[in-house]
Order: C-alpha cells, then structure tokens, then sequence
C-alpha cells in the first residue's frame, strides 16, 4: 500500500510539474506580444520557433534599426510599440498546432507624425488619449517545439514592411538626406540575413 501512495504520490508531482511547465498557446503570443511592446527581444526570441525564420528577421532588423539611428527617431519607434495594445479574441488548438487570433489597436503614426515629429509631444498625445490609433487583426501561428508552444508564423509581419516603416518615420522625423542614408544601411543588413550572414 505504501509502494502505491508513493508511486501516486510521484506521479502527481510529475504531472503539475509537466502542467505548470507548458504555457497554452494564448500565454505564449501575450508573453510575446508584451516582450515586443517593451523593446525585451532577447525575451521575444524565445518563444519563436525555429521553423520560419521571417519573425525572427524581423525581430533583428528592429534590433538593428535601433542601433544605426538617431536617439530622436528611436523615441518614436519605442512610443509606437508600447501604445500598441492587443486583445485575443480566440484560440483554437488541433493536435500539435493552434491558431491564436488578435485584434490590435496601434497608433497610426504616418497620421501623428505628419502633424508632429517631436517625441515629447507624440508622448503628450498618447497619455492624453489623442493620439490617433488605428485597428488591426492578426494570427499567430503555434507549433509545439521540444515540448513547448513557439510561434511559428505572424500574419502581416515581415522584414519589408518593418524596414519601410523605418525609412518612413525615418522620413518624417529626421528628413529625406538622413533616411536615405538609414534605408541604404538598412538594405545591406537585409541582404547579409537573406544570405544567412
């Protein structure tokens, strides 16, 4: 009886351990989405899966973007992630995979910074609830990866997109002379990560 106890006993502590261990797919993208929003990438980058390395392009451009730019424009880029906020509005699972799906409200700053390149005032507007936002929805994509959901796939989210963002607000913020000489940059980085640099 007591060989019993003990085996039930060792087999419950080894389920909560395996139960506790394994976020659900919807712990994992708000973990991701929240690592994002607060400029955390090293974070970000571990709960990506190694099966599309697009996310993770993504996440190294921006990484890179911050590091050939100036402060001013940097400001403005991190004011835009953390306005952005995400909602779940469902999630499915299937076996080894799951769907999670995400409607978005993010500033729209090609509307902001055509009025204002400042960051103190984009700041001012985002605390006093005037800064214009604009609504998105998206999927995340999740396999299970060495016994763990990673987000495999994002709906929406590419390099491109994220480097024509850049030289955008690059643009507006810092003038036409200043994001041509980012977009060059930016075009060498993208082409060194297409050849596994």
């Amino acid at each position: 009886m007591r060989k019993l106890i003990s085996v039930l006993f060792v087999a419950i502590i080894a389920f909560c351990r395996v139960s506790y261990a394994q976020d659900s797919p919807r712990v994992v993208v708000e973990k991701y989405l929240n690592a994002v929003r607060t400029n955390d990438y090293n974070k970000a980058y571990s709960f990506i899966s190694k099966v599309d390395t697009t996310i993770i392009n993504w996440l190294k451009l921006i990484q890179y973007v911050k590091k050939i730019t100036p402060t001013r424009l940097i400001e403005v880029i991190d004011l835009a992630h953390n306005a952005a906020r995400q909602e779940i509005i469902s999630t499915s699972v299937g076996g080894n995979t799951a769907l999670v799906k995400i409607r978005s409200r993010i500033p729209d700053m090609e509307e902001t910074l055509r009025v204002n390149q400042h960051p103190e005032d984009i700041k001012f507007l985002l605390n006093s609830g005037g800064l214009p936002m604009k609504e998105r929805f998206g999927e995340c994509t999740l396999v299970v990866e060495d016994g763990v959901w990673k987000i495999s796939r994002i709906k929406g989210i590419s390099s491109d997109q994220a480097a024509g963002i850049a030289t955008d607000f690059a643009e507006l913020v810092l003038g036409k002379e200043e994001a041509k000489r980012i977009r060059k940059k930016i075009d060498e980085f993208m082409k060194k990560q297409d050849k596994g640099v």
